[in-house]
C-alpha cells in the first residue's frame, strides 16, 4: 500500500461475539425486513428496541436548530445500533433511516433486560459497545469543534476507510459511492464547501476518484492534520 499505513480491517460488534454468544442473542430477537427510505424511529420518539443489521445499511442523524439535517453514523452488516437511552426512559436522541434495503433482527427492551440478566458476558459486550458509540459520537463533533471543516472532512473520510476501506495499488478505496451533499450533510456544511476541500486534496494528489469512489493516496496526511491518535479503530469509525 503506497504512502499508507497497514489497512486495519473493522470487524463489526456481531462478529466480535462468541458463536455461542451470537446464537444466544439470535434466540431472543424477530427478524424483520424493512425497505430503503423508511423509519425505523424519529428523534423524540420513545425508544423501545435495539437492532442488529443482517443486511443493508441504516443511516442515524439529528435535526439542527436552524432544521437541517446533520448524519452522524452509517451502519452496516454486523453492526447494532438503536437508542442506548433505551434503558433509561428518554426519548430517542436521533432519527433512524433504512438507506438501502435492510434485513434487522429488532430486540424489545424487555427481553434484552432479560437476556443481560442471565448472560454477563453478553451485558458486557454491549455495555463496551454503548461506551464506543458514545465516544465515537463525541469525538465527531470534538473534531468539528477543534478543527473546523476542514478538520471535520477530514475526520470524516478517515471514518470512511476505516469502515468501508479496501486495499488499493494507490491506497485505501472508500467502498461506498458518496456524493459531495452526503459528505456535506456529515460536517454540516454546504456542498460548495466540500467541493472546494475535496478539489484542493486532488490537487495535492491525496485524493482522486476512480468510477465515482474516492481513493485516498494518503491517509496520513488527513491523520497529520487532525493530530489522530492511537484510539481503538471501533471509535474513528462513521
Amino acid at each position: 500500500m503506497k504512502n499508507n499505513e497497514t489497512l486495519k480491517e473493522y470487524t463489526p460488534f456481531f462478529d466480535q461475539l462468541r458463536d455461542e454468544d451470537q446464537h444466544t442473542l439470535l434466540l431472543h430477537g424477530q427478524e424483520v425486513f424493512i425497505r430503503k427510505g423508511q423509519i425505523l424511529f424519529y428523534e423524540g420518539e420513545e425508544a423501545n428496541h435495539l437492532y442488529l443489521i443482517k443486511s443493508g445499511q441504516v443511516r442515524l442523524s439529528k435535526m439542527t436548530i436552524d432544521q437541517k439535517m446533520f448524519f452522524l453514523h452509517l451502519k452496516q452488516k454486523g453492526d447494532v445500533f438503536g437508542e442506548y437511552c433505551l434503558f433509561n426512559d428518554m426519548s430517542a436522541s436521533m432519527t433512524s433511516e433504512v438507506v438501502q434495503d435492510a434485513t434487522l433482527i429488532r430486540f424489545d427492551k424487555k427481553d434484552l433486560e432479560a437476556l443481560f440478566s442471565q448472560h454477563g458476558e453478553i451485558a458486557v459486550a454491549f455495555i463496551k459497545l454503548f461506551a464506543r458509540n458514545t465516544q465515537s459520537t463525541q469525538a465527531k463533533f470534538s473534531d468539528l469543534l477543534l478543527y473546523g471543516k476542514t478538520g471535520a472532512f477530514y475526520s470524516i473520510l478517515i471514518r470512511f476507510a476505516n469502515s468501508y476501506g479496501v486495499s488499493h495499488p494507490k491506497g485505501i478505496r472508500i467502498n461506498k459511492k458518496l456524493t459531495n451533499q452526503d459528505i456535506a450533510h456529515f460536517i454540516g456544511t454546504s456542498r460548495e464547501t466540500i467541493n472546494r476541500l475535496l478539489n484542493d486534496l486532488k490537487q495535492d494528489n491525496i485524493v482522486y476518484m476512480e468510477r465515482g469512489y474516492i481513493v485516498l493516496t494518503n491517509i496520513n496526511t488527513l491523520k497529520n492534520y487532525v493530530q489522530c491518535g492511537k484510539c481503538p479503530l471501533e471509535i474513528c469509525t462513521i
